[in-house]
């Protein structure tokens, strides 16, 4: 199926889920903080098993999320994971930063920083912390790919289906040249480094959500494949 038939062919519920997967992710990808409490809103609601998505890597996702429940692990631990694997000090396990694994420098900062930055642009979003961290941060580019989800079915709602296509298609154009060129290597080295299996389920549930998101013949930078 070409990219504009794919576009064309999905549906409100799979937007939805895929939207309500984004905020989760996005949320434990950049705040130290709410790993935490996310799981125990799992707990309390009994919705650790109730993940929107299907597939290999949703399941063993859902599977760690399950015994992220059961282990519950302390604040501190979580905290002291997110920091070993995406802040430092020192080496960063799955450094969160798009440029920093493209790039021929590895740094911050970089064009493919410049790149993202003009993507969301386009679709009138700006990163919150403009000129202070960068455009790139992996828990940003999630968010941005569940914002064009959520717009999409917006527009559906609104009986406006070409307008939806183009978020789509715009959706997954940037998994294609950003989120899933690099994304893959980051979740690996997630779920390889974790010391949580709430931080392990994070790799396996970003990486489905990446591979909900099809290759065509034209993309303009094919997307990597993932390590098993």
């Amino acid at each position: 199926m070409s990219a504009a038939g794919w576009a064309r062919s999905v549906t409100p519920e799979w937007l939805d889920q895929l939207a309500a997967a984004t905020t989760f992710l996005s949320h434990a990808l950049l705040r130290r903080d709410a790993a935490a409490s996310m799981v125990q809103e799992l707990k309390s609601a009994g919705l650790a098993g109730s993940w929107p998505l299907q597939g290999g890597a949703h399941h063993s996702g859902v599977t760690l999320l399950e015994v992220a429940v059961r282990e519950e692990s302390s604040a501190e631990e979580l905290a002291e994971d997110f920091d070993a694997l995406f802040v430092g000090p020192g080496h960063m396990h799955a450094c969160p930063y798009e440029s920093v694994y493209r790039s021929l420098e590895g740094l911050t900062f970089e064009a493919e920083t410049m790149q993202v930055r003009r993507f969301y642009a386009d679709h009138g979003l700006q990163a919150p912390a403009f000129n202070r961290e960068p455009d790139d941060h992996i828990g940003l580019e999630v968010a941005f790919v569940g914002q064009l989800c959520l717009a999409a079915l917006n527009a559906l709602e609104d009986h406006d289906p070409d307008r939806a296509h183009q978020f789509v298609s715009s959706a997954r154009l940037f998994v294609a040249q950003h989120l899933g060129v690099w994304g893959p290597d980051f979740c690996t080295r997630v779920i390889d480094n974790a010391h949580t299996a709430f931080y392990a389920s994070v790799g396996h549930l970003l990486l489905g959500l990446i591979q909900e998101f099809p290759r065509h013949a034209g993309d303009a930078i094919p997307l990597q494949e993932a390590s098993a």
